[in-house]
């Protein structure tokens, strides 16, 4: 008899900020519900705040937690990530976790140079946005709303004041 496949493999890597963090772990523990293995990559700091806020629980069984040094000691404002997150650190690590026959990465959105990482290992990548629906559309329709006249390339922004059901151009 056969033995059994391995179970697929997931990398998760938040970008690392409390609010960024939790819900990949959220997700990462329903991957695990469903047989899939997570390696969560994260700073040391991360890390430990998520072990020491849950207790045995924050981490179950399928979840290997992957950390590193996020470049400060330990009088520095950890909560500073966007201007100490160890891209380079983080890059090499997760092409090393990527070797370990990773099947897919999911990635915060904050995280788009990942997308370099996994295309360079050849491993598809879903990325993840924490903002609500109408926050990603307007992000990604800005190039239409410049080409249609509402905003400009520069950032001045015009509102539409809807009068005698006709609409005009107002700028701010």
């Amino acid at each position: 008899m056969a033995a059994a496949a391995p179970p697929p493999r997931v990398m998760v890597l938040p970008f690392p900020a409390q609010g960024h963090v939790m819900p990949l772990m959220a997700l990462a523990h329903l991957l695990v519900q469903h047989g899939i293995e997570v390696e969560f990559v994260n700073t040391d700091f991360n890390r430990d705040r998520i072990i020491k806020a849950g207790g045995g629980e924050a981490v179950p069984a399928g979840i290997n937690m992957v950390s590193f040094p996020d470049g400060m000691g330990p009088e520095g404002d950890h909560a500073a990530t966007s201007a100490s997150w160890p891209a380079r650190r983080c890059s090499a690590r997760s092409r090393r976790c990527v070797s370990k026959k990773i099947r897919w990465v999911v990635a915060d959105v904050a995280m788009s140079w990942v997308v370099t990482v996994t295309a360079g290992c050849g491993v598809p990548i879903a990325l993840f946005s924490l903002i609500s629906v109408g926050a990603f559309v307007l992000r990604m329709h800005a190039p239409n709303l410049i080409e249609d006249g509402i905003i400009h390339e520069i950032g001045k922004r015009h509102i539409h004041a809807i009068s005698n059901a006709h609409s005009t151009l107002v700028e701010i």
